[in-house]
Parts: C-alpha cells; structure tokens; sequence
C-alpha cells in the first residue's frame, strides 16, 4: 500500500498537478504547511494524507512519525493513525509520512468555551505522554528532543538578536514606519534579553519532568472531528520537551490571537501540570517574557520572505498579502510593549 501510494503521489507532484487519477486512485494537492507538500489520496474507499518534508536538520518526517507511532501505542487519539514512512528518496525525493486523513475542520477556539474545553483536553492528553524505558523496543523512530526546546537559555537570545540583524535593516529600508517599527522590535529584543538573562530559572534536561510537545500550536493544525475530538496533525517539529514552553505558546502564538483575555486566563488557570512539576508556573514566566518578543520577529522573516522569496527551502509558498502581515507584525509588537509593561494584565 505504501509504495503504491508514493508513486502516485510522485506523479502528482513531479508534474504539479492539484489533481491526479489513475484507475482506482485519486490524488489531490492539500492545504499543507510552508514546510511540506500535503497530498490527499484516496483509494478503495480508504483517504490518507501523504505528506512530502522538507530535508534539513530538524527531520520533520521522523519527528513527525515517531509522534505518530508513541500516540498510538499509548492509546492516546489525539493524532491519526500512521500508516508509514519513506525515507530513501527513491519514490519521492522527499521525506514522507502517510497517516489516515482526518476528515474534520481546523479548529476556530475563538468561536465558543467548548471549543476550547475540546482543545484543552488535547493538550491535556499530549503532556501526559512522557518517556518510558520499553519505547525504545516497541518504537521504530525514537521520539527526539522535541524542536526549538533547546533546554538552556543561550540559543534563544542569539536566535532574538539574529531576527534583529537578518530582517531589521530592510525593514528599515522600506519606509518610515518600517523605521519605526523597527526600532520598537530592537528595544523589545533588549528588554527581553535583559530580563531572560536575570532570571533564576532551570531548562536543562532533568531540571523537570518532559512530555510530548507538538511545539506548532497553530490551530489549522487541530482538526475538530465528527466524534468530537480533536486531531493533530503537523508533528514535525515534536518531540520531548518542557510543557511550560508547549503551553505559553498558546498565548502568543498568532492563531489565536483574537482569544480575549477571560479565555486566555481561563485556559492557563484549567490547564494541569504535572505534580511533580514544581517549578512549572516559573518557567511559564520565563517563556512568556521569550514568546512576546519573539512572534513579533517571526512575523517580520514572514513578511520579508513574503517579498523577498523564502528564507530557506520550502515546499510551499506564502499566500498571505503584504497588508495582512504588516497588520499582523504592528499587532504582535503592540501587543508584546504591552505585556513588558503592565505583565499582570495578560
């Protein structure tokens, strides 16, 4: 099944079709992430989603199957089901995962509090997976460390201040708001820094118990199902990390955005930590004072590959208009000013 589903797969995108038929086979180019190339494909009655990766150092396609593989072995439906992985090139000249489609809607938590109750279990059920010494027998990928949870502080303030030096001067370039604002992204890094930097916080591995993080919280990336459930799909940056981090991401992350305030608060005070996690509400801290500063920076290297062609290989392209992302990076900044600030508010 796997192979027959590569090469037609194959086909599709080596001709950039949106649609593909051959005999009892359907092929059709989905909405994926900039990062992959989503391909819907059905046959027999049976749909699946097959999905290309970028190749680079994050190994999106094990990352992504490894979270797959351990959610199923631990009876935890939060995710499809994996049907496998290619990793040869031979098929496809990219890695590929195959799971089972999810034929729900990406989820809309600014709609209603149920909504984000269904989120919240989600979430909920993820952190309870932690590493067991059996995963690595019953694994075929083991579950790495999950991506950008780097477990010391350092690389994020250099990843703050390479935001800076990459993207600030040609936002500076372009006009004199874009001075402006650049200007209010470079205090922000400062302050950021400064406070990052002063905190008596401990990330290093061991500091505190790990568990699955998806680490993209995007909520086009949670399919609300018929059943109920909430799947996630786009596991390509997991792997084992800090829940701390995994949950303030849900705050600043752009998707949601439009949340107010009483359903911000309302999921931080639901959320449950792990017991033995006593310094969880610590970090939390830490990771907010990082997030604020830094969504506005990752929607600044958006709009910059938005005009000036991606920043690194992709299997997509950037289908927003320039006017959004500037809404958008103007949003986050003011947003982020407000939080150094007045923190107690948020």
């Amino acid at each position: 099944m796997l192979s027959d589903i590569l090469r037609v797969v194959n086909i599709a995108h080596r001709q950039d079709l949106p649609e593909y038929r051959e005999g009892g086979w359907r092929v059709q180019r989905g909405q994926g992430g900039m990062n992959n190339a989503l391909y819907r494909v059905e046959s027999e009655g049976k749909v699946y989603a097959c999905k290309l990766c970028v190749t680079d150092d994050r190994k999106r396609a094990e990352r992504e199957y490894a979270a797959l593989e351990l959610l199923q072995q631990r009876g935890c439906d939060i995710a499809p089901k994996p049907v496998g992985i290619d990793l040869s090139g031979e098929s496809v000249p990219y890695p590929v995962v195959v799971y089972e489609w999810c034929e729900g809607s990406p989820m809309n938590p600014d709609r209603n509090s149920s909504h984000l109750q269904f989120l919240l279990n989600s979430v909920q059920s993820m952190h309870s997976c932690r590493p067991e010494p059996k995963d690595a027998r019953r694994l075929l990928i083991p579950v790495q460390k999950a991506w950008f949870h780097w477990f010391e502080r350092t690389p994020y303030i250099e990843e703050l201040n390479d935001f800076i030096e990459k993207y600030a001067p040609w936002l500076r370039r372009i006009s004199n708001e874009g001075q402006a604002l650049s200007k209010r992204l470079e205090r922000l890094v400062r302050i950021g820094e400064e406070r990052l930097s002063s905190m008596r916080v401990e990330l290093g591995w061991g500091a505190f118990p790990v568990c699955l993080c998806h680490v993209d919280p995007n909520s086009n990336n949670a399919i609300l199902e018929a059943d109920g459930r909430v799947r996630w799909i786009d596991w390509e940056y997991s792997g084992w990390g800090d829940p701390a981090l995994d949950l303030a991401e849900y705050r600043w992350h752009i998707a949601y955005a439009d949340l107010s305030a009483d359903q911000q608060a309302w999921f931080r005070e639901a959320y449950q930590p792990s017991s033995e996690d006593a310094k969880f509400a610590q970090r939390v801290v830490f990771w907010d004072i990082l997030l604020a500063a830094r969504w506005p920076l990752l929607m600044l290297r958006w709009l910059w590959s938005r005009e000036n062609g991606p920043d690194r290989l992709r299997l997509s392209t950037i289908e927003a208009e320039k006017t959004d992302l500037w809404g958008r990076l103007v949003g986050l900044i003011e947003r982020a000013e407000q939080f150094y600030v007045s923190p107690d508010r948020f």
